[in-house]
């Protein structure tokens, strides 16, 4: 899962961090200093996180100093409130003032810091945050927040860390900083480490925001740290109920071939974070259960006393990643979800089935799994808008753009093989948006219609809005799964499709794979 809104900003810190990468070594010395250091105190039943930021930028006595979500998609962020931050510049103590807006960046609710004189010298700011307090009768949200496990802390920094305004797209040289004690280890997104250890980019704030982070007792694949070199690496807290290495494995290969696939030729790392949830209803595979993904990483959570299973685990992970190609930045929620998850969706399962991670009767039975999930779905005729109005509250209705987007892509894909006589496929449409998203920072209808009409004609849009409304019920399209299986109903209350194999087919001939 990736929040909607989330592609928008995430795109926003990408846009600012090409510009970035193409400035020379001098310019760090020319941009304001961002500098946080971040402790964590570890005392049973009381963990916190210090932090203290030490910033190099002037600002006047009527200009907001930092902001912090108050809440990001309904979930709390730290709430440090009137007197949670405390700074101090050169001229000594900086009284601060506090202010609650209703949609700050971003149409986020928004805490904001101003100072009541101008700043003189660089501004020390001091906060600490504890971990959030959860209900676990609630559906498991989006993991933005701070959560402890044993020996540790996990979150994001969008939930900890005041900054200042991300919309306007400076550079700061930043530096993160973690005072541990030697044995302790910490990561985030962009670099990890065992001991106190400093990390430093040149870039926008939203290069630090959009990141997930974790601290304390951490383990680590394939080690902890992974180096200056490592690329990759899992991290987590407490012992999992799966094996960590096999899942490391699985997910390194697929990283590898989905990068050619999307022809990405981005060198940073991609990290993934494990933490404990104490939700204990159903998640979207499984009690307490789900993911989410933010810039070159995402964190997914489990139910302790739940588990979950490896093949469950490999599923959700592998959508989780996919996340990052899935571009859909601008319009709605409810548009960015159908483009976006159901995207995540159709191209995990696609693109394991491509690579031989999953057989042709596994895939087949992945994607049968989540079409009955779909058409049997009480919800399955809301509008991508109402399913999106009520997403946090009825989980059915959460679960709408993952499979109407899925099926939709699959007939999509169907109508490109059949007009274009297999030379052409669903891949002709989506690297091009993905393209064209990240040349452009934002994107949306406006490209992604012009590639469907151009391909398929003006029927093919009309088709995606006719989809998007819930009505008529989406029939899948012969050959939507290839030319090895069929479309079937199989259930009239409700009514459901499902694919087969034809009669007499091997599913183990190449032919089968599209």
């Amino acid at each position: 899962m990736i929040w909607s809104r989330i592609n928008s900003i995430a795109f926003f810190g990408f846009v600012g961090l090409a510009k970035a990468d193409t400035a020379s070594l001098n310019e760090s010395t020319a941009v304001p200093k961002f500098h946080l250091t971040l402790a964590p105190s570890l005392v049973q039943d009381d963990y916190r996180l210090h932090g203290k930021i030490v910033l190099s930028r002037a600002c006047g006595s009527n200009e907001t100093l930092v902001v912090l979500p108050k809440t990001i998609a309904s979930v709390a962020s730290a709430q440090y409130g009137a007197s949670g931050l405390t700074a101090s510049d050169k001229e000594g103590s900086l009284p601060l003032d506090f202010q609650e807006v209703a949609q700050g960046p971003f149409g986020l609710p928004t805490q904001q810091w101003t100072p009541k004189r101008a700043t003189e010298g660089p501004v020390s700011i001091d906060f600490t945050a504890k971990p959030a307090s959860v209900n676990v009768s609630a559906l498991p949200g989006p993991h933005f927040d701070i959560r402890n496990a044993t020996g540790g802390l996990t979150g994001s920094m969008w939930a900890l860390v005041p900054v200042p305004n991300p919309l306007s797209g400076d550079n700061y040289n930043i530096t993160v900083s973690w005072n541990i004690s030697a044995e302790q280890g910490a990561a985030y997104t962009w670099a990890d480490g065992v001991g106190p250890h400093s990390h430093s980019f040149v870039g926008p704030v939203t290069r630090l925001t959009q990141t997930y982070f974790i601290v304390g007792d951490v383990k680590g694949y394939p080690s902890m740290p992974t180096g200056p070199d490592g690329k990759f690496g899992i991290y987590w807290l407490e012992k999992t109920p799966f094996d960590i290495e096999k899942v490391g494995q699985y997910l390194q290969n697929f990283l590898s071939y989905s990068t050619k696939f999307w022809q990405d030729n981005s060198t940073d790392p991609y990290r993934v974070f494990i933490r404990i949830n104490e939700e204990q209803r159903a998640g979207s595979v499984g009690t307490g259960a789900g993911g989410t993904a933010l810039l070159r990483s995402f964190l997914f959570g489990y139910n302790r006393d739940a588990g979950l299973a490896q093949d469950r685990v490999i599923t959700l992970l592998a959508h989780e990643m996919t996340h990052n190609w899935t571009p859909w930045s601008s319009g709605t929620n409810a548009e960015q979800s159908r483009y976006n998850e159901g995207g995540a969706e159709f191209w995990s399962l696609r693109l394991l089935w491509r690579a031989g991670m999953l057989t042709t009767d596994q895939y087949l039975d992945e994607m049968n799994t989540r079409a009955v999930d779909y058409y049997t779905n009480p919800t399955v005729n809301y509008t991508d808008e109402k399913a999106q109005e009520v997403a946090w509250e009825i989980r059915d209705a959460q679960r709408i753009p993952y499979g109407r987007g899925m099926l939709h892509f699959a007939n999509i894909d169907a109508q490109m093989r059949a007009k274009y006589n297999g030379t052409q496929k669903l891949d002709n449409l989506a690297i091009p948006f993905l393209h064209a998203c990240q040349q452009n920072g934002n994107c949306g209808a406006e490209e992604w219609f012009p590639l469907l009409k151009s391909s398929l004609g003006q029927e093919a849009v009309d088709g995606w809005n006719k989809v998007s409304s819930g009505q008529p019920l989406m029939k899948l399209a012969e050959g939507s799964l290839g030319p090895c299986f069929e479309v079937v109903q199989n259930g009239t209350s409700p009514v459901v499709y499902v694919w087969k194999v034809k009669e007499g087919l091997n599913t183990s001939s190449p032919d089968c794979l599209i």
